[in-house]
């Protein structure tokens, strides 16, 4: 047989040579009559004087790739299973043997990362840093197509609050396995908002496969292919050229590699990345890995399984583009990366700052910052904090309160890295960052992530050192030269940087346009289809605080500027005027816009208008509650009313809305999980902030008689109270007493919903006693 170098003819001719004449023409017969891939057989008039030689040649031309595999099922067909089971062995040897090499280069390019301000030189081993993050299948159709770094703290506090049967929770190692029904999903599309960490895994998925730690016997070969690097290949090529590059190898026995598909894993890497539109189902289809085609016509194959249908995929993307990948995948498997659990959080703050004191004092912080904390379970935003706290606690023990919004994490992460710039750029600061601001802005506005050298140039940073502090260079092959593309940190930071541009003080020339540049951004923002400039908007009601400003005009040497702020209040209350008024998910991100800003006039100008405010049934953080609690607070009115009903709160919820409640006249907290410790600190909240509460609605909470003698003490002084709902509970005969003494006291008091808790028979009849006694002096309603 072959020696361990031998290319596909080789071990072909091999193998035919270990026949004898019989089994050769029994072999020519079935090449004929076997259905093949493609369905083009070889003709009979070559096939029936093809010499040995001949005939490998006449299969490596027909079949490519498929030769080894199909001569392999007609030796089994024919009867000749040994002759199969050699072949397969040697073919095996064959692949392993280069499979080895393939993996040192893997090894070698996967195994260190930099972090994103690192300096030259500075990088840290990918296992010393990689935190296992949490990863669910998510079969549920997408219901909200909010912004994504948004979106991630709630969908991961439904995950941790949830009951686990509602989700099935994974891990990397698990995604290609079979379902309940045993079937094998050969496509995997894994999901997450930006900077929830599914690139890294990427990496580490590489990297494990390569070092033998990962789905050994499932693939012999993992290969990556990184969407937003597609744009550098314009010139046509073949899967066979991709799997070349990807080796780094112009000598790597395609062939082989592509013999056995089913051994194949190709991850896609991005795919809302993507440069390009892939092309429709009528498009180019080819079924040949050798065939030339665009970049576009090579993943548009490999999605639809038209080029090596049996081979495996692993897609990543963010929620937005998953509508688009389904016109193109068959049946995949979905499953969600939320980021870091609690316990990983911890863990990366441990591995980030090497000193547990440090650590503890950060994460005493963090969890003791409710919005810093909320975001803190994206990957990214964990880095950014981190590096800000670092630098924080070289010179202090403790951290100062300069991070309560996330605008101010980001003016602090940028404040960072200008630290790492020399003296020379002091003079011209504002001018290259309103440069680099403006890239970003034009990036956003057009969606795009990476920039040529003459997106640089347009915006006058070909020679700016900003570029290398705040973008990644990044060079890559293009034919037989190199090209460099430019992207920042992260899409949320260019996010942050393009709300930069309006803040930064403008060129004389350039202001009337900026204005109308703004306006319009305003104008477009929450159009569909420009769920993109959600954060961008975010940041610039943060970036309007006058903290924020001051220490900016401190940082950078100047003035900023004045146009943004009467805008964005000007946006602001015409949001306020809409009728109908919003609710949801779309009143609360604005609310997060007002709290952003920190501009306690903001609230006080348009928060009148939102009397009544409903947000039930929406999953709400603690970061929701604090944003709530901030515009409430400084509303120009006492009278709003909230319903909150089904929005899964619980002690710390009740914490954070605090503030806010002095201002509310009606209170739906129904179907929750305050608990008598939630109910317990509502009690306090009304009677230090002396509120003028007229409906409360309680119902459903797990509240037991633990929590009656306070709740009914507290509303006994009350002199508004109508409507008390505590339904549904764990009430029994033992909390009787004080609400008789409630009714007795509380003489505004007239509907009471009671029913569907323990009462018992003694415990109804005591109260309706009662109750006939009050209807006789005043209208009362009770249901029991």
């Amino acid at each position: 047989m072959a020696s361990g170098g031998a290319t596909v003819q080789d071990l072909l001719l091999d193998a035919l040579e270990d026949l004898g004449q019989e089994e050769y023409e029994k072999l020519k017969f079935k090449l004929h009559t076997t259905s093949v891939p493609g369905g083009k057989n070889i003709p009979l008039g070559r096939l029936e004087k093809a010499k040995r030689e001949e005939l490998v040649e006449l299969m490596v031309e027909f079949y490519e790739d498929k030769a080894v595999a199909l001569i392999v099922t007609i030796f089994e067909d024919i009867g000749l299973k040994y002759n199969a089971s050699k072949l397969i062995e040697v073919f095996g040897k064959q692949i392993q043997g280069y499979k080895r090499k393939y993996a040192e280069t893997v090894i070698e390019n996967y195994q260190l990362i930099e972090d994103r301000n690192s300096l030259l030189g500075e990088s840290s081993p990918l296992n010393e840093r990689y935190i296992e993050l949490l990863i669910i299948r998510d079969h549920r159709p997408q219901m909200q197509r909010e912004h994504e770094l948004a979106a991630t703290g709630r969908r991961h506090l439904e995950i941790l609050e949830e009951n686990a049967s509602d989700y099935s929770s994974t891990a990397i190692e698990n995604l290609f396995e079979p379902d309940k029904s045993g079937v094998t999903l050969r496509t995997v599309v894994l999901q997450g908002p930006a900077g929830t960490g599914k690139s890294m895994t990427v990496q580490k998925i590489m990297l494990d496969w390569a070092a033998g730690e990962l789905y050994q016997g499932l693939f012999d070969y993992v290969f990556c292919i990184r969407c937003r690097e597609l744009s550098l290949t314009e010139e046509a090529k073949s899967l066979a050229d991709l799997i070349i590059e990807q080796c780094q190898d112009m000598y790597a026995p395609v062939k082989e590699i592509l013999a056995f598909p089913e051994k194949l894993l190709f991850i896609i890497d991005g795919f809302d990345e993507l440069p390009f539109s892939l092309q429709p189902e009528d498009g180019h289809c080819c079924a040949s890995p050798s065939s030339k085609m665009s970049m576009e016509g090579i993943l548009s194959n490999l999605l639809r399984k038209k080029l090596l249908p049996k081979s495996y995929l692993l897609i990543t993307t963010r929620p937005g583009a998953t509508e688009r990948l389904q016109g193109y995948v068959k049946f995949p498997r979905f499953a969600e990366i939320l980021g870091f659990s609690e316990k990983g959080r911890r863990e990366y703050f441990s591995k980030f700052f090497k000193d547990e004191r440090k650590a503890s004092v950060a994460l005493q912080f963090i969890e003791n910052t409710t919005a810093v904390s909320t975001i803190c379970f994206i990957p990214m935003v964990c880095y950014i904090i981190c590096s800000v706290i670092k630098v924080e606690l070289e010179t202090e023990d403790e951290i100062a309160d300069t991070l309560d919004t996330t605008t101010k994490v980001f003016v602090q992460f940028s404040h960072t890295l200008l630290k790492h710039d020399s003296q020379k750029r002091k003079k011209s600061l504002s001018g290259e960052f309103r440069n680099l601001c403006s890239l970003a802005r034009a990036g956003i506005l057009e969606q795009k992530i990476l920039f040529e050298e003459d997106d640089l140039q347009e915006h006058n940073l070909s020679v700016s050192h900003l570029k290398d502090l705040f973008l990644e260079r990044r060079t890559f092959h293009r034919g037989i030269g190199r090209h460099s593309l430019y992207s920042f940190l992260h899409l949320c930071f260019q996010e942050f940087c393009a709300a930069m541009f309006y803040i930064l003080p403008e060129e004389k020339t350039r202001a009337p346009d900026d204005e109308m540049d703004l306006k319009k951004l305003l104008d477009v923002c929450e159009k569909p289809g420009n769920e993109h400039l959600t954060l961008t908007v975010r940041f610039l009601f943060g970036l309007s605080s006058e903290k924020v400003r001051a220490f900016l005009e401190e940082a950078m040497q100047c003035k900023m500027s004045d146009l943004a702020k009467p805008l964005l209040l000007q946006r602001a209350e015409e949001v306020a005027a809409e009728d109908p008024p919003r609710k949801g998910y779309y009143l609360l991100n604005f609310f997060h816009c007002l709290f952003e800003s920190q501009e306690v006039e903001f609230a006080r100008r348009v928060m009148h208008n939102f009397q009544t405010i409903d947000i039930s049934f929406k999953t709400l953080s603690v970061l929701d509650c604090r944003v709530l609690a901030f515009c409430l607070q400084h509303s120009t009115i006492q009278d709003h009313s909230i319903d909150l009903t089904f929005c899964r709160l619980k002690l710390h919820h009740m914490k954070a809305l605090a503030p806010g409640i002095k201002n509310c006249v009606v209170l739906e907290f129904g179907s929750n999980r305050l608990g008598n410790s939630g109910v317990n600190v509502l009690c306090t909240i009304l009677k230090e902030l002396d509120c003028h509460v007229n409906t409360l609605d309680l119902s459903d909470n797990f509240l037991t008689d633990a929590c009656a003698q306070e709740l009914c003490t507290t509303l006994s002084t009350s002199k508004t109270l109508v409507s008390l709902n505590l339904k549904d509970n764990s009430f029994t005969e033992a909390t009787v007493p004080f609400i008789v003494h409630l009714l007795k006291t509380c003489t505004s008091l007239s509907i009471l919903f009671l029913n569907e808790n323990g009462f018992g028979n003694k415990g109804r009849k005591r109260l309706n006693q009662h109750v006939k006694k009050i209807e006789s002096e005043r209208p009362f309603w009770l249901w029991l």
